[in-house]
């Protein structure tokens, strides 16, 4: 049998459990719009009845004794975490991506404005109409001013382009690096407060908000694992601490190590470091590999080196992505073939550079690039005829000045398709495309650059809708339902009413029991 009193205590449990599901409800009800918030909930646990008394069977059913308010926890699904931060990694490098192409785009974009392809078709113009009256030297100027404003616009290409790297590189730098080392550094000293917390018997659940909050964020940028391991503290208790990797294939470097970070840098040859708080470099757990740039495949990070260091066919490893070098490799390439194929056609030696049209800004006529590209100062200087009209002598005596044949032959050098590549010299130089240099801006513009863009676009798509999907399955089981909690508050209410009533009825009875039995024959 229980003792006397045994139901009070049942009564008391019962008002203690209904006060702190109460109290958590309201928690949940004033925190509905807090960022980041996860319902919480009350773990309580039937108490069995006591075995003490019985060593010695009574063959009397024993009642339990109430109700253990066990402590609070939150309603939260690990797995979604896991695939939400797997999905924000591949979004976070496809919208880089993104961002970056379409600045891009916004160079040589020949689809819907005119640009250099636009202005290159302007010069062939001016050469047909001069080759059909070579004897106009007003003709010739036309051709000469076009020729400038195309040298001028493959020159501002080039530093847009280069502006472009320098400002991916200083966000990346300034920004990016900085904002992701002072999320290990807050979710380092979130973990030894909520293990400070647990140690003194208190659950921090806010603060495990606030971190899961930095570790969603984090997950932008690098793909990253989460794992918690209990460590003993003494008189027989244990408590969790966290750690985050790295992950790369089957190598995992350490970011947090419970109340531990590292932190990331970047040299000047844009190459991401790892280094611990003595500025050593960090191993993967393999215990000799230091992390590369190929081992940060997801994230922001990874965009941000896709988009700087890798040239795509330009590169000796294969399979690389098109990043902003190809864009100017390949910018580079037109300009060079462009003024090779005018100067070989204007000069009237066999080496073909006696009379050079285009030279480098100091006057060379090797190395010309995009942004050194320039019409040369002889024909700038010009003031008469420097085009070379006709290489056919003609007969002894009959006048040529007359004839643009070769003027002819310098636009159907600059229509015929040719296949480039990465490197003339070399026979195994990987192939651009083939095309003409009159078609060269607009392919790369359309078939490529396009064509990129629009894929990167379609990864971040769907990237997008996969991350919002399982985004709003988490909110489906963390977030705060008010519906619901207003129920809760009903139902915790009349348990609370109960649980007293059934305290006051105790009391009515025991008193009856003290005061009012074994009175009669007084």
């Amino acid at each position: 049998m229980s003792s006397t009193f045994t139901g009070v205590y049942v009564a008391r449990s019962g008002i203690q459990n209904a006060r702190a599901n109460l109290r958590v409800t309201g928690q949940n009800i004033t925190n509905v719009n807090s960022q980041g918030y996860t319902r919480q909930r009350v773990q309580s646990n039937a108490i069995p009845a006591s075995g003490i008394n019985m060593r010695y069977a009574n063959g009397v059913p024993s009642v339990g004794e109430g109700v253990e308010f066990a402590g609070i926890d939150q309603i939260r699904n690990p797995f979604l975490d896991v695939r939400f931060r797997e999905e924000h990694a591949k979004n976070g490098k496809a919208d880089t991506m993104l961002n970056t192409l379409n600045d891009i785009s916004n160079i040589l974009d020949e689809s819907t404005k005119d640009g250099i392809n636009a202005q290159f078709n302007d010069l062939l113009t001016h050469l047909n109409n001069l080759a059909s009256k070579p004897w106009d030297y007003n003709n010739e100027n036309l051709v000469k001013t076009s020729s400038m404003i195309l040298t001028k616009a493959l020159n501002n290409a080039s530093v847009q382009l280069e502006n472009i790297r320098k400002q991916q590189t200083d966000t990346f730098k300034g920004c990016d690096i900085p904002k992701v080392n002072n999320l290990l550094k807050n979710i380092a000293h979130l973990n030894q407060e909520i293990k400070s917390s647990d140690i003194s018997g208190n659950t921090a659940l806010e603060l495990v908000d606030q971190r899961n909050v930095m570790i969603d964020e984090l997950s932008q940028y690098v793909n990253i694992e989460v794992s918690s391991k209990n460590v003993d503290i003494g008189a027989g208790r244990r408590v969790s601490e966290m750690s985050i990797n790295l992950v790369s294939g089957d190598k995992k470097f350490n970011l947090i190590d419970h109340n531990q970070f590292n932190e990331f840098s970047l040299d000047k040859d844009v190459n991401l470091e790892l280094k611990n708080s003595d500025g050593k470099s960090v191993t993967a757990d393999d215990g000799k590999s230091t992390l590369t740039n190929s081992d940060i495949t997801q994230g922001i990070f990874s965009g941000h080196l896709t988009m700087l260091n890798e040239k795509g066919e330009y590169d000796t490893t294969k399979g690389t992505e098109r990043g902003i070098g190809y864009y100017q490799n390949v910018l580079d390439k037109f300009a060079s073939e462009f003024a090779k194929v005018m100067n070989t056609s204007n000069s009237t030696n066999a080496d073909g550079n006696n009379k050079p049209l285009f030279t480098t800004a100091d006057g060379e006529t090797t190395g010309i690039t995009a942004g050194n590209i320039s019409i040369s100062d002889t024909w700038n200087k010009s003031t008469s005829s420097y085009i070379t009209c006709s290489k056919n002598a003609g007969e002894s005596g009959v006048d040529t000045s007359k004839q643009g044949d070769n003027i002819f032959y310098m636009i159907s050098q600059l229509k015929q398709s040719n296949t480039y590549k990465t490197d003339d010299k070399n026979e195994t130089g990987n192939t651009l495309f083939t095309t003409s240099l009159s078609s060269y801006i607009s392919d790369v513009s359309v078939s490529v650059l396009a064509l990129q863009t629009n894929d990167i676009s379609r990864q971040n798509a769907t990237f997008n809708a996969t991350l919002n999907e399982i985004d709003t399955q988490r909110n489906s089981i963390s977030s705060v339902d008010i519906d619901e909690e207003g129920i809760n508050l009903i139902m915790f209410n009349k348990a609370l009413t109960a649980s007293s009533r059934f305290m006051t009825t105790l009391d009515e009875a025991l008193d009856t029991i003290i005061n009012k039995m074994g009175i009669i024959g007084r």
